[in-house]
């Protein structure tokens, strides 16, 4: 089954391009593309205006990270047997507690001058503006691919993966934080075929060639959350999705909607919180586990 999505490395490890050309009908116009890409531009020097110079960043980070270490250092000499009272340690090396402290104080205060900075230049006419435009951008590709207002987004699996006999091994590259993208597409369907959009373009699947949801009960990890509502509350919690430090989502399950397009089989991999609008869509019902 070949992923939609899916960036296949088998015979190319430098492979970057996704899967799903074949189902592309419609692509935004160049004058709107150029339009996203110059608002696109104009928002990330507005996110980079926000942030602290790289060097105070470096510093800020490096003086937390120093500083966390020596607490760190400090307990657990506290917490041996052979330890030492505080104060006699106090005493043995001061220098190591002021470096503490100072490094400790030093993140505090570019943390404050960095929030404060963020906070006057994203709040500014000019930012809200760039903001507004950008998302004008957006809206105006997806009217012109014909995607209706209320069209429900949607998360969609991504990832890289090689083919190994008929088994897909997913791949993970040393720079990704966890296995599966959850990139954003809108999606509707009409009488006749179910779509998925996004910025660059829109994608139609029959719906006669949608033949069977597959639930595949495996724990897999995702890159982030796109929602407003958190993993764990409202209509999310009764999937048991969990969080971790690093921002990613942990999911029991995921489902695959199977497609046959031109005696080849296809596969639109979504996660388990995204299948009521896939079974609404389809009329499908995903297979029991």
């Amino acid at each position: 089954m070949k992923p939609f999505w899916g960036i296949d490395l088998t015979t190319d490890k430098k492979n970057e391009q996704a899967n799903g050309e074949e189902f592309l009908t419609a692509k935004p116009s160049l004058a709107l593309t150029q339009s996203l890409e110059r608002t696109s531009e104009d928002f990330e020097e507005t996110i980079a205006k926000s942030k602290l110079p790289l060097a105070l960043r470096i510093v800020q980070w490096g003086c937390l990270i120093l500083g966390v270490a020596i607490v760190g250092g400090i307990i657990r000499l506290l917490t041996e047997e052979d330890s030492i009272p505080l104060k006699q340690m106090y005493q043995q090396a001061p220098w190591l507690f002021w470096l503490c402290g100072a490094s400790l104080a030093v993140w505090l205060i570019l943390t404050l001058i960095g929030t404060r900075k963020e906070k006057v230049v994203l709040e500014a006419d000019e930012s809200l503006q760039t903001f507004e435009n950008l998302d004008d951008s957006c809206e105006a590709i997806f009217s012109e691919l014909g995607v209706p207002a209320d069209a429900p987004e949607i998360d969609v699996l991504s990832f890289f993966y090689k083919v190994k006999g008929d088994e897909i091994k997913v791949c993970e590259k040393a720079w990704q934080l966890a296995p599966y993208m959850n990139p954003i597409f809108h999606i509707f369907a009409d009488s006749e075929n179910l779509y998925l959009a996004n910025l660059e373009g829109k994608y139609t699947f029959s719906l006669s060639s949608v033949k069977a949801i597959k639930s595949v009960k495996k724990t897999i990890r995702i890159v982030e959350w796109n929602k407003d509502e958190p993993c764990n509350k409202g209509v999310y919690k009764p999937y048991k999705l969990s969080e971790g430090e690093d921002g990613c989502i942990s999911c029991k399950k995921y489902h695959i909607v199977e497609i046959e397009r031109d005696s080849e089989r296809w596969g639109i991999y979504i996660p388990c919180y995204e299948l009521p609008v896939i079974e609404q869509l389809t009329g499908l019902k995903a297979e029991a586990l």
